[in-house]
């Protein structure tokens, strides 16, 4: 599921429709529209201007006059523009026809993700925790969060209702970038730990986004292309290869029912 960094390289990559307007929407999956019939929103939408696009967490929030479109990846959407469209692609699950003779086109080999039409954010905010890139999202802020529960770092970072944006991939490095074990329990966490772990989110979000995200398998934006941030991956994906921090063999095992990668005696 792409997580953070993919999702902000999407967003990025739709900053040049900014200013279009809707014509017209026409989808080939009913259930593409999470919150209402998709036959209403051709009406909803129509001559609707493109104001801004933005993220939270894992969502690609594209701001309307009077409404917000919300768009969820999932495990393998592809949302993307074009100047072109071609009817016939097999996992084509609907499209947004916009002036200037261009597409807002979406495909989902899965049919997982899909959009949500909303009034106002209300909705979003109250479902997802804060974002990593938020101002209010400091080590102090963290810290509380740490210390008032008692669960797997692993697991409460997981959570979306905490921290949004995070998953398996990310978490996996910024743990081992800070020296915590997947499995410690959050309020044990120490102080000076967490200051470091606060740091260590930006830093390999922020370092991430600059290489258009990681693809392992499903991820693409803009015109089929991949994000490099594979090549940069400390632990996960790296079972019984060497730490690059004291040459021990990488690990893998499941907390918190996912996949986990992390160095046995570097983190504790």
């Amino acid at each position: 599921m792409p997580e953070l960094p993919e999702v902000q390289t999407v967003v990025n990559s739709l900053q040049g429709i900014k200013n279009h307007t809707i014509r017209d929407f026409t989808y080939n999956w009913e259930k593409v529209i999470y919150n209402m019939p998709p036959s209403r929103v051709k009406h909803l939408l129509e001559n609707k201007k493109i104001i801004d696009i933005t993220r939270k967490g894992k969502y690609i929030i594209i701001n309307l006059d009077n409404y917000f479109l919300v768009c969820h990846l999932r495990m393998t959407g592809y949302l993307y523009t074009r100047k072109y469209l071609n009817k016939n692609k097999k996992h084509l699950r609907c499209y947004f026809t916009l002036n200037k003779h261009k597409y807002l086109i979406y495909e989902d080999i899965r049919k997982f993700g899909g959009f949500y039409i909303y009034n106002n954010l209300n909705i979003l905010n109250k479902r997802i925790g804060i974002d990593p890139f938020d101002v209010n999202f400091t080590s102090t802020w963290l810290s509380k969060g740490l210390k008032s529960r008692k669960r797997i770092i692993k697991n409460l970072f997981l959570d979306q209702s905490f921290i949004c944006g995070l998953g398996n991939i990310y978490i996996d490095e910024i743990l081992w970038y800070s020296n915590i074990k997947p499995t410690k329990i959050s309020n044990r966490i120490t102080s000076r730990k967490i200051k470091n772990l606060h740091t260590n989110i930006l830093k390999v979000l922020t370092t991430s986004i600059k290489f258009h995200g990681t693809t392992i398998m499903n991820f693409k934006f803009d015109n089929m292309k991949t994000g490099n941030y594979k090549n940069n991956l400390e632990v996960y994906g790296r079972d019984n290869m060497p730490c690059s921090k004291c040459n021990s063999l990488i690990i893998k095992k499941k907390v918190a029912g996912r996949s986990t990668h992390f160095c046995k005696k570097c983190q504790n």
